[in-house]
């Protein structure tokens, strides 16, 4: 799930490298701060208590037939990252699905509790495990999965965009894989990133090429201290050569879906939704 971007800023010029911000530390800040507020409109949208008994709600019929064709039991009986995420209702799914193991990753301690707490309702605690890490600075989460490594790492929605080094991100996601393991991205597409977020016809706010960072205020209410955050628009090339450099194997591309998102106040219906990759590492 994703919160609009009612006040968002350009940048209209590259800050340096050198007084470059820590974006992730930002968007880490930010995450923490927003979480409870983001978390009680998960609440409200009620997916997270049924996406253990009903798995097909959580992940499209595009995933639902890619996860079939893995093995012949499907997810069943493997081990599972899920990086980035957030309100952990893949990881509820993945778990629906029959997966031995997955471990939540997310650089939100905050978001890490809130999962946590919901794994315990749904009396799952012993299938998952929580881990707080930036996803282009993994650490030894791979040990969590023993044997060498995961058998499935799963990411996108809107990750992304919130990652400064595309290339980092997928390199540690193929890293913690197994030999053989896979690696699942379904993104939000990138042609959706680049519209003003005005009601109405679409009006182009970025050129496709342009990567940002962008930054905004994740603070809405026009009261109290701002809570930046920095964007990133990868692009569909970006994306696969990210995978590529890691020496994986491109196995599916996908680009589907064309309806409104409720959240979205442009009229994005007859774009893509979903960019989906899947790649195996050797």
């Amino acid at each position: 799930f994703y919160i609009p971007r009612h006040r968002r800023q350009s940048l209209l010029q590259k800050t340096p490298m050198s007084t470059s911000p820590d974006y992730h530390a930002v968007n880490q800040q930010g995450w923490d701060k927003v979480s409870q507020e983001w978390q009680a409109n998960v609440d409200k949208q009620g997916l997270w208590p049924v996406a253990v008994s009903n798995p097909e709600k959580v992940f499209t019929k595009e995933e639902q037939n890619y996860f079939k064709t893995i093995r012949p039991n499907g997810v069943t009986g493997l081990s599972v990252c899920v990086l980035g995420s957030g309100d952990n209702i893949a990881v509820f799914g993945l778990v629906g699905l029959g997966a031995k193991k997955v471990v939540s990753v997310d650089i939100s301690q905050q978001q890490l509790d809130t999962g946590k707490k919901r794994a315990e309702t749904l009396n799952i605690s012993d299938k998952v495990e929580f881990f707080r890490a930036d996803v282009c600075n993994l650490g030894d989460v791979a040990q969590t999965a023993g044997d060498g490594g995961f058998d499935l790492v799963y990411t996108g929605g809107h990750v992304a965009v919130w990652v400064s080094d595309v290339k980092k991100y997928y390199a540690e996601a193929v890293r913690i894989l197994k030999p053989g393991g896979i690696l699942v991205i379904n993104e939000y597409h990138p042609f959706r990133r680049i519209w003003a977020d005005e009601k109405g016809t679409p009006k182009q706010e970025y050129r496709y090429l342009d990567r940002g960072p962008s930054t905004y205020n994740r603070n809405e209410t026009g009261e109290g201290e701002e809570i930046p955050s920095w964007e990133f628009r990868w692009t569909i090339s970006d994306m696969v050569t990210a995978i590529l450099l890691t020496g994986a194997s491109l196995l599916h591309m996908d680009e589907y879906g064309e309806a409104d998102e409720d959240w979205e106040h442009a009229e994005l219906g007859g774009f893509p939704q979903h960019l989906l990759l899947v790649a195996k590492k050797p």
